[in-house]
């Protein structure tokens, strides 16, 4: 077995344990942007929660073998080593497909929208790993900020949120990660 798929059921394990100790304090769902992912929040407090993003990326980028692969002659003659790097002839764009891991600590604001749902602005530090098919790895800080509204008389919320990430693996540079998402909680 590949050792992502490993990785990604060990994850996979960790949260449904977390789910099973944790009763509805925990929520698992789907997150579609970039990354497009399974989404999984863990409330510690009433105001605090872990959030994790296990799914696939698609990051654009200009580094590494990127360059040698953006001449079509070469791409042609070398495709064993650009199939990972997403080519596109048309538009002339190339990147890289892989798997995403994050996970962020997040603080809820209850107090700052006035209303009869719960609509809590939340934002907090994280972490983001992304593999890649070709090898090697990328490592990077987020900044979360999102929006999330949890009906009262539902299990579940909705939520959009929006972060910038700054890679320090194996290059420095800024991406920003966002999307929307609902996950249930159980």
């Amino acid at each position: 077995m590949s050792g992502r798929i490993i990785k990604g059921l060990a994850l996979s394990l960790i949260l449904v344990s977390a789910a099973a100790s944790a009763g509805r304090n925990f929520g698992i769902g789907l997150i579609m942007g970039e990354p497009t992912a399974l989404s999984a929040k863990l409330w510690t407090s009433r105001t605090t929660a872990l959030d994790f993003g296990l799914g696939w990326g698609l990051g654009w980028g200009g580094y590494g073998r990127y360059e040698e692969c953006r001449d079509w002659y070469y791409y042609e003659r070398h495709r064993n080593r650009c199939d990972d790097r997403g080519y596109y002839y048309e538009d002339d764009r190339y990147g890289y497909r892989g798997l995403h891991l994050h996970m962020d600590y997040l603080m809820h604001n209850f107090n700052l929208i006035r209303s009869s749902e719960q609509l809590p602005l939340y934002y907090g530090p994280g972490l983001n790993v992304n593999f890649w098919r070709g090898g090697g790895a990328q490592i990077g800080v987020r900044g979360v900020l999102g929006l999330a509204w949890m009906p009262r008389t539902a299990p579940m919320d909705l939520f959009l949120e929006i972060a910038p990430v700054m890679q320090i693996v194996p290059g420095t540079w800024l991406d920003v990660n966002g999307g929307i998402g609902a996950r249930f909680y159980f």
